[in-house]
């Protein structure tokens, strides 16, 4: 289905000048490309539903107010606050500069909350950094493992001259050719609309790249306003942005692959370089990019959260209640689910399954970090499905990295969990066709298999329980020793490209 939505984006490509999209002289065409590609996808993928298929609310998470006091922190004109007794601080000069959200701290420590992808990559940076969020008042107050720095828009944007309001141009040909192409409608308005507000932030961001002076911005998913906003102001202010890889990217994935239209230069609203996992991503992010266009390339630079697990000290991550936990799995099978943020997040043949599974098999159904609040739909799910041998809590807010180590096999549609529980050595069975084809190489390799159907899936568990587990070799995770920290050195060399 990826494929299928990004020949289609493709073939707008083709029919239109996508260069000639421009507003206020930025072009516009990856904002389009993030539009047709979530509307693509939502309408071949995560929303479709089976005649059969139980549903539950698909909307992301809210946050509610803490009331926590902020106080400033550095020089007033930059608008950088902190929480109170969080003890963030604000470098002289910071090598690197990170971007979080809210949202992926979502790891617990006695500390605070940890954000895995980017944090575990912030504790290797050898010199000078600092992290910055923007100012929230509903996500400013909860503590953080390592603490943030908050932007307050209002007071960063004080005397600053910001883009006027503009045009969107070469809008008509581009609306007809989405319309013909992809059955696609594109509002003018919200267009227009979105590619201001990225304008906006993105002349406080350079404010404060210009103040900071890092060699590089970092984030992990860059493809919504604001991240667009961030590799805008990178690129006027001359700091190179790197996208750090959050999950399997897959061959085909329209805010990084199959660029073929991609100028010289590049796009003013995508990353210069992405910190992949390893090679095999790298190369899907080449195989179809204009071979002129020298950037959003990726580099390999392994998973540093999964490299923490395996070379560094991950004990503060242990859960208090885990040997009481471990203790409760004792004697079972324990089948690790990862559900993801579907209109139909378990599917028929899984409800099957689980409801026929053997009494000794025991499972852990792990939610979507942005889909923990259906916690009570997906158990009244389970509870119409007439499933009872399961737990959902623990398997939500323990370390992923702690379920697989007690798993003793892992099922998903397409989840990226596939590869990482590759690395512990566990086969997955795939619930979905997509996951067919996202894992086209872990299946032929007896990594994974597709499971349409209870049966199917019974006998795939099945058949991995009976055996014995085999070191798997999976080489999509790059995990050779000290390659997070070669990646760091070569995003802050000034030589690198």
């Amino acid at each position: 289905m990826q494929a299928e939505a990004i020949a289609l984006i493709n073939a707008i490509e083709q029919a239109c000048d996508t260069r000639a999209l421009s507003y206020g002289g930025v072009g516009y065409w990856p904002l389009v490309r993030l539009r047709l590609w979530t509307t693509l996808i939502q309408r071949m993928v995560t929303g479709k539903k089976a005649a059969d298929a139980d549903t539950v609310s698909n909307t992301g998470p809210a946050f509610a107010a803490t009331g926590a006091a902020a106080e400033p922190v550095g020089p007033a004109a930059l608008g950088l606050l902190r929480a109170a007794g969080s003890g963030a601080t604000l470098p002289a000069r910071a090598d690197l500069l990170f971007f979080a959200r809210p949202e992926e701290h979502s790891d617990k420590t006695a500390s605070g909350m940890f954000a895995k992808v980017l944090d575990s990559v912030i504790e290797r940076v050898p010199g000078p950094s600092a992290k910055l969020e923007l100012s929230d008042p509903r996500t400013i107050g909860f503590s953080r493992a390592r603490p943030s720095l908050f932007i307050d828009l209002g007071q960063a944007g004080a005397g600053l001259s910001f883009d006027p309001p503009s045009m969107l141009t070469g809008f008509t040909e581009l609306k007809a050719a989405a319309d013909k192409v992809a059955d696609v409608t594109l509002d003018q308005a919200q267009l227009a609309t979105d590619m201001g507000k990225i304008l906006y932030f993105a002349r406080i961001f350079e404010k404060l790249l210009r103040a900071l002076g890092p060699k590089a911005l970092v984030l992990s998913v860059y493809y919504h306003l604001v991240g667009m906003a961030w590799m805008l102001a990178c690129r006027r202010a001359g700091v190179t942005s790197v996208d750090l890889q959050h999950g399997r990217l897959g061959p085909h994935h329209g805010l990084y692959t199959d660029l073929i239209a991609a100028p010289e230069t590049g796009y003013d609203l995508m990353p210069d370089r992405v910190w992949c996992w390893g090679s095999r991503t790298v190369d899907d992010i080449a195989r179809h990019m204009n071979p002129a266009c020298t950037r959003h390339r990726g580099f390999a630079g392994g998973n540093a959260w999964l490299y923490k697990w395996r070379y560094g000290d991950a004990s503060a991550f242990a859960p208090p209640a885990l040997a009481e936990f471990t203790a409760r799995l004792r004697g079972s099978r324990v089948i690790l689910v990862s559900l993801q943020p579907l209109d139909t997040p378990a599917p028929p043949a899984l409800l099957e399954a689980m409801r026929r599974a053997p009494p000794d098999w025991f499972w852990l159904l792990r939610l979507h970090p942005l889909r923990r609040h259906t916690a009570p739909e997906i158990a009244a799910l389970l509870a119409r499905a007439g499933v009872t041998r399961f737990e959902m809590d623990a398997a939500t807010t323990f370390p992923l990295f702690t379920l697989l180590r007690l798993a003793d096999h892992h099922v998903t549609a397409f989840s990226s969990v596939v590869v990482e529980a590759a690395a512990f050595d566990l086969r997955t069975s795939l619930t979905a066709p997509e996951g067919e084809t996202i894992f086209a190489p872990e299946v032929a390799r007896g990594v994974c298999r597709y499971t349409p159907t209870g049966d199917a899936l019974l006998a795939h568990i099945g058949e991995v329980l009976s055996g014995e587990r085999a070191p798997l070799a999976s080489d999509f995770i790059d995990m050779r020793e000290g390659i997070v920290d070669r990646a760091l050195t070569s995003i802050t060399d000034s030589t690198a490209s």
